[in-house]
């Protein structure tokens, strides 16, 4: 363990709260510790109470004139903004839509297809905009088959909760490996489920399983020694070294377990839907997309904000080893479930690639209406 200078109370890497003698009761540091403390949490309750009864408010009196016209085809929010965007995904990526029933998907797929059928005129565009929101969050848009509950998006933050607080909490050798190897687990079997391809290397799978495994493990390990044992600047960084064990194995995992999609293509669209085969730089796109939202972007919060929180934590109430790993695990689910929607919103799901960038047979193509198709449309996966 690392030795804090005198008057600071140990964090991973950082040396920089005062004692619990300069927060003690008698102490001006103290007193304003806990009064500046006792107003933040004034705030936020407040703040979080406005919110909750606003949200109530638009829950039961809901503006008929917010809810789109429903097209098949459609996003009900404008995937051309951000914030359009990242309305769909609180909505793909809400634990909720895990306890869809199978009779109630069987239903939500009925009705859009019977819409499809011009068979749906009873239906108002808010029953069949939650219709396609049930499908989409379960069945895969590339293969239409039903996507294993544990690999999708709604999952993901249960999915990733334990694991991520057990590498924050790993202190031995043994305990980052194994943390590491449970967490590389999930990303492997959550990439699978939400490839943006239909086929599967099974043996490409594997290979991608062991890569991120072995990648995730000798960073993690091999950081903390050098963090040990570095200088006071180095052992500043310690804070960091989960984060970038996880985004350098991430990283190694996406592309080996879509390295498939990239040697073989994956299927893309004319803006009308049309087909208009497979392309390999069209998958490419794909896979870097992900890798920089879900592998860089998502793991700062959850792996950067929950020590330094659960330190800040520990400065005002102090905390046994226990009480402390719940803090860290309530820290770690809020910061994912915050920065998941936030990270792969940053690009559309269904990508809109320019032809100039494709492959020579995609040059030149016209439409339906005969004139010349200047993009396609990719689904990025996620």
């Amino acid at each position: 363990a690392e030795t804090a200078p005198s008057g600071a109370v140990q964090l991973p890497g950082w040396h920089c709260l005062p004692s619990p003698r300069l927060r003690s009761k008698g102490s001006m540091f103290g007193r304003i510790l806990r009064s500046q403390t006792a107003r933040v949490a004034t705030a936020t309750t407040v703040a979080a109470s406005t919110a909750i009864a606003a949200a109530a408010r638009c829950e039961a009196a809901p503006d008929k004139g917010s809810v789109p016209t429903f097209t098949l085809g459609g996003n009900r929010y404008d995937q051309s903004s951000f914030t359009g965007r990242l309305a769909h995904f609180r909505e793909m990526t809400d634990p909720k839509t895990l306890l869809t029933t199978q009779a109630e998907l069987v239903e939500a797929q009925a009705l859009l297809a019977a819409y499809e059928k011009g068979d749906a005129k009873n239906a108002s565009d808010a029953e069949l905009w939650e219709a396609k929101r049930i499908v989409s969050a379960i069945i895969h848009p590339t293969t239409g088959e039903q996507m294993f509950i544990g690999g999708r998006m709604s999952a993901f933050v249960p999915a990733n909760a334990i694991p991520t607080a057990g590498m924050l909490l790993a202190s031995s050798p043994s305990q980052i490996v194994f943390w590491q190897w449970i967490n590389q687990s999930v990303n492997v079997m959550v990439n699978y489920v939400n490839r943006s391809g239909a086929s599967v290397d099974w043996s490409q799978v594997g290979q991608a399983y062991a890569l991120a495994v072995g990648v995730s493990c000798s960073i993690a390990v091999g950081a903390r020694k050098l963090v040990e044992n570095g200088p006071p600047w180095i052992k500043r960084l310690g804070i960091a070294v989960p984060y970038v064990a996880v985004v350098s194995a991430g990283a190694a995992n996406v592309g080996f377990t879509r390295l498939p999609e990239m040697q073989g293509g994956v299927p893309i669209t004319a803006p009308d839907g049309t087909p208009l085969g497979v392309s390999k730089a069209a998958a490419q796109s794909a896979v870097i997309n992900t890798v920089l939202s879900r592998n860089l972007l998502l793991p700062i919060a959850p792996m950067l904000l929950p020590p330094i929180a659960n330190g800040i934590l520990k400065s005002v109430v102090p905390l046994g080893f226990y009480a402390s790993a719940v803090a860290e695990f309530v820290f770690v689910c809020c910061s994912i479930y915050g920065a998941l929607p936030m990270a792969i919103a940053v690009f559309p799901q269904e990508m809109q690639i320019d032809v100039g960038v494709l492959e020579p047979e995609f040059q030149g193509l016209k439409g339906k209406d005969g004139k010349p198709i200047a993009y396609v449309l990719c689904n990025k996966g996620l």
